[in-house]
């Protein structure tokens, strides 16, 4: 019976050991994780909007979610104090999974999008990220109906994942639309 305990305690003291490791080691790089995260967004942000010079975060006016496509951080590009475009980060369920940085501009169009995150099957879904899959975004006015077959073509064999991502960058276009309208910038709105 004393040995039994004996292997117990000392199991469990190994235990709060490695407990209190890990809880270190999260601690000393969580702070790294999140700096290279906050690099790559601003280097994606700075892709979309380059003739932007600062970006402000919109932190009201967003959805939180619409059809289980999430939003993420959202910004408002400027040139001096004047609107260059919003973007909107969303985040769902392709074959996997996909985060997507959309930039729409001042002039109603789609200036292009940017991945930050395509976990689905490499060589397949992936290629969502590449060209020409992605050129089909660049400058598409966001009036279209982003319909997968008439205004975006399917990758062939990942047919699963063009249908998500065409869907998740129509309702981040849209989100963003309905913000740029309700601020009275844009060309539908009054700051243009």
């Amino acid at each position: 019976m004393k040995q039994m305990i004996k292997l117990s305690v000392t199991l469990a003291l190994y235990t709060v050991v490695a407990c209190l490791a890990l809880a270190a080691v999260n601690m000393l790089t969580s702070p790294r994780i999140l700096a290279a995260k906050e690099a790559k967004t601003k280097l994606a942000l700075q892709a979309i909007f380059p003739d932007a010079d600062s970006f402000r975060p919109i932190t009201e006016g967003m959805p939180k979610s619409v059809d289980k496509v999430s939003f993420g951080d959202a910004f408002l590009a400027l040139n001096g104090d004047k609107p260059a475009g919003v973007i909107v980060t969303v985040s769902g369920h392709t074959y996997d999974q996909a985060t997507i940085l959309t930039g729409i501009d001042m002039e109603g169009k789609l200036r292009m999008i940017q991945f930050l995150v395509l976990t689905d099957s490499p060589g397949i879904g992936t290629k969502a990220k590449d060209e020409p899959f992605i050129g089909q975004f660049r400058n598409k006015p966001i009036s279209d109906a982003f319909a997968l077959g008439s205004d975006v073509q399917a990758i062939a064999g990942a047919t699963i994942t063009s249908t998500a991502v065409t869907r998740m960058v129509k309702i981040a276009v849209d989100a963003a639309s309905s913000y740029m309208n309700s601020q009275g910038i844009g060309s539908s709105g009054s700051g243009n």
